[in-house]
Formats: structure tokens, sequence, C-alpha cells
């Protein structure tokens, strides 16, 4: 590992060390911190988006046209020509639905409606510096500094990391999130979590990560995380449709625990999730331990289901591919984090092939749109084939793919779907009728997307995560004008570079001025206006 990382990171086998770091840290004082962040208004419930260029359906089929919306879902979507006005076939609201909400309508002129993408592998309690004081490091030691970091955080922590995290998806125009969490060093982190996904309007599903090795004080025992998780589903918002049991992988568990974790998500009707085939020396440990491949030997351990969600998958073998498309297991691609780290390149094009559900994750990387280029750029180099996966793949990867992989129960075609009660599923990932109303509006008339003669291309190869203008979740307006309506950003902002500040102080690293490099603005006084200089006429 690099010589500038301190010894308390760079040195993990001595674990008084590390228990000495621990204590110290929780003998300082924290900084004092505000109540939490604001919740300043409900989400405004939307009921129309008129004149807006839509991608429709599953093959995302470009359409000028008005959406309706209702109850959370998409009631209609009608051409928008000549001879209609936009609200001409909007169904009509219920009166209490008015009065207690008063929906709003979005004029979509000059906006592409996508449908809400998915981030189906994340890991969001990444507040403490562990990601980039590990730059450049392998997987492995990168991995011990994160878990290093991370043990210092308390359940505060995990809810300002998680919200910041969900806040930052959903402004880039992620509308479900599936997060994969662990490490689970102390009591409450669980709930921190859910807590933080429920106050930033995201839809999320929680991969429950089960880590019982190497080393204290990052795992726990297969008991106390089965308690926890039981304790979850008995307790909280964390009902079985969202849940996964997610040993975190090979590294983190052993081969019975996979076994014991399919036994627990069958118990539970919760899914199962892990990292899997993701490096050579990960795949020479279950040979080891297993005297099989990875996708074999999880195969064994009963771990294989239609609601198993594998990250990554990098190496695979032809018996590997044909059994994941037997088992109707999903795959998550993160192609930046697979080449920042030098993983190597998943066989998506021969998965998708085979019948295999593949869909993206950002993996603690920049955004989906950022993971859509690079699935594109890195299959083409790869297979030499620049048509290897096309603009609609990835986009498919990115929306009813994602959906399907996070909750399989509603990937049901869109034409079969009804307005939601109790106990039924609604689809998702796609703008059709009788989906879930999670919808991304994007610039169509931006200079960096000049001149747009494909609403698809424009999506997936000219538009960046900040341009996302408005999003949409269950018909609710949790993103205006780039901006959360739920949760006060400069305050979550402020915060989260507080406690950076205290990490940074905590492992002796450096730090920009007043330890961060943008110090708070005083709450005193209103940010100072721009100015410009004196500019001589246009010729």
């Amino acid at each position: 590992m690099s010589s500038d990382i301190p010894r308390d990171i760079r040195d993990l086998s001595d674990l008084s060390d590390l228990r000495e770091i621990r204590d110290a840290v929780e003998a300082r004082k924290r900084p004092p911190t505000p109540d939490g962040t604001n919740i300043r208004v409900l989400a405004p419930t939307v009921n129309a988006i008129t004149n807006v260029t839509a991608l429709v359906g599953r093959d995302l089929e470009p359409l000028r046209c008005h959406i309706y919306i209702r109850d959370g879902l998409i009631a209609a979507i009608v051409p928008a020509t000549a001879d209609t006005t936009p609200l001409a076939a909007a169904p009509p609201p219920a009166k209490d639905l008015v009065e207690r909400y008063r929906p709003v309508t979005i004029d979509g002129e000059d906006m592409i409606a996508i449908p809400g993408m998915v981030d189906a592998h994340d890991h969001l309690r990444v507040l403490a510096p562990g990601l980039p004081i590990a730059e450049g490091l392998p997987l492995d030691e990168f991995l011990q500094v994160q878990w290093a970091t991370q043990a210092h955080m308390a359940p505060p922590d995990y809810e300002l990391a998680v919200l910041l995290g969900c806040l930052q998806r959903l402004k880039c125009g992620v509308t479900t999130v599936v997060d994969h969490a662990y490490t689970f060093h102390e009591p409450d982190l669980d709930e921190a979590c859910v807590g933080a996904y429920e106050s930033s309007g995201i839809r999320w599903a929680y991969a429950r990560g089960i880590m019982t090795r190497p080393y204290l004080p990052v795992c726990e025992t297969f008991e106390q995380a089965a308690d926890r998780i039981r304790a979850l589903v008995a307790n909280t918002a964390v009902t079985p449709d969202r849940l996964f049991v997610a040993p975190v992988s090979i590294r983190q568990a052993t081969v019975e625990e996979f076994a014991q974790s399919a036994a627990l998500a069958a118990e539970l009707g919760a899914g199962t999730y892990s990292h899997a085939s993701e490096t050579a020396a990960e795949r020479e440990t279950w040979l080891q331990e297993a005297d099989a491949t990875p996708i074999k030997a999880l195969d064994r351990a009963g771990f294989l289901t239609e609601r198993t969600v594998l990250a990554h998958c990098v190496i695979l073998d032809d018996d590997e591919v044909e059994l994941l498309a037997a088992r109707g297991t999903h795959v998550v691609h993160c192609p930046s984090n697979n080449m920042k780290l030098a993983k190597g390149v998943t066989r998506v094009p021969d998965l998708l092939a085979a019948g295999v559900n593949v869909a993206l994750g950002v993996d603690m990387m920049a955004d989906v749109f950022s993971e859509m280029r690079a699935e594109l750029q890195m299959q083409s180099l790869h297979s030499g084939d620049p048509a290897v996966l096309s603009s609609r793949d990835v986009l498919q990867m990115a929306t009813w793919r994602g959906a399907a992989a996070a909750f399989p129960d509603a990937a049901a075609p869109a034409d079969s779907c009804i307005p939601a009660t109790a106990g039924q599923r609604v689809a998702l990932g796609e703008l059709s009728p009788g989906c879930a109303a999670d919808i991304v509006l994007v610039p169509a008339r931006s200079l960096l997307q000049a001149p747009l003669l494909d609403p698809l291309h424009a999506v997936v190869h000219q538009t960046q995560g900040p341009m996302v203008r408005h999003v949409l979740v269950d018909g609710l307006l949790v993103v205006a004008d780039g901006v959360s309506t739920l949760v006060d950003e400069q305050e979550l902002m402020i915060e989260a570079e507080r406690a950076c500040n205290y990490w940074l102080d905590q492992l002796d690293l450096p730090a920009g001025p007043e330890g961060v490099w943008f110090p708070p603005p005083s709450p005193d006084f209103p940010d100072p206006p721009l100015e410009f200089p004196d500019l001589p006429p246009p010729r």
C-alpha cells in the first residue's frame, strides 16, 4: 500500500491498534451538530406533464405527448397534436386530492421525459474519507482502507452519509437505489440507513450486508446479523419485497453462511444479494473453500433464485452464464468501478443474449448517465465492435432492467397493471399507463445537446447528471429545478463538510483551509451577488 497512508489505516493486522484508534475516536468530543436536516414542505403532487418529448414503453420510443398522473401512477399518455389541448384527455382528480395536495402541472416544452433510473448497486456510507485516500489501490487494499475509516462511524454518521448519497443520486435522475449496506459494527446502524432513505424521497431497496470476517470491530456473527434482519422486518419500513439478505462476498462471509443466508431469505420472503466473480483472487478463494467456481458454489448453496442479484460477475465461463440464465438470477454491472479498480470486463452482451437480466450500478462513482456511456465504451473497446451494445440497450439497463433486479415482483409488463391497491404490485421502470410515475425530466434544448436530432441518443450520449431538471417518484415532485423539495440542501452540504473535517482531523490527513476547501458561508449574510466585468459590445 501507499506509504503516505497513515499507519493506523495502512496496517490492520494488529487488532489492538485498530481498537486503540476506535477508543480514541470515541473519547474525543465530536463537533456539535444541528438537529438534523429540515423537512421544508411536502413534495408537490404532479397531475400532468404537458407538451413533452417522452421515451415511451420498454422500447423507449420518442413521442411528443401529454402524460397524466393519478394516485402515483401514469394514468394516460396522449399524443400531443394540433387537435388536442393538454388537459382535454386528463382523468379528473378527486376533489379531496386537489384540496389536500394542490396538484401542479409541469410544462414539458423543451424537455425530454425518461423513466426514473435505477442504481441497482451502491454503497452509500462513504462520508468518512476512505474513498479519496484509497485512490490508486487495488481492490483488497482499497477495502481495508474503507473498513478502517467506516469502523469509526456511528448512527448519526450513517444517516447523514446515506441521506447525502440519496440526494446526490436523485438530483442526477435516479429514482430507485439498491443500497448494499455494511458494516454493522454497533447497534442502530440499520435504522439510521432506513431513516435517511425515507427522508430523501427516493424509492429504495435494502441489501442488508452480512460481514462475519475478517476481523473486529467491523464484523458481526451470523446469528447477530440474522436477529437484526428479523427485527428490521418486524419493526421498520424494511418489508420483505424491498429486502435482500446480502452476505458481502466470500472475503467477508463463509460458504456455509451463504447457505444460511439463502435459508433466512426464504424464511422472510426476501431476496438474496452479493458480490460475486469480482476478481481472480476472489474466484480462487471460492475454489479453495467450496471446490467450485463462485456461481456454481452459490447454486449449490441454494443462493441463486429469481430474487437474487449478483454484483459485478466479471469472470464467468459459458456454463456459469447458462446457469445464471436458468436460475433467473439478475446481474448488476458497474463499469466505472470495474475500470477504476482494474477488475476486468463483464460479459454483458453474452449475458443479455443468454437471457440474463443485466442492470447498471453506480457503486460509489458519479451517476447513471456516466455509467451508460462507460458501458458502451467498455464493451465496444473490449469486443472491437462499436455496435455490440446500443444506446437503447444501456438505457434499458438503467431503467426497466434495473427495476426488474430491484423489485422483481414489480416488473410485470405495464399493460397488465391496474391502479395499485393494498397488496398489489405496480410496474416500474418505464413510461406506460399503469406504471409508477417515476419520471425524470432533462433539457431538450441545451447547448450541450445541440443540435438534437435523436432524443434517445441525446439522453445517453449528451446529457450529464447535473442537467436533470425535475424528478418525480410516485408522482411526487421530489426534485424541482434541480433542487430537493424535501431536504435543505445547504444545511446538508455544510453538515457533510463538518463531518468530513472531523474525520480528516481524526486520521491526521491533510485538508484545505479551515479543514475543508470551501468554508461554509456565514449564516448571517446571504451569498454576495455575482459580479461580471464590463464586456465590449458584440461585433
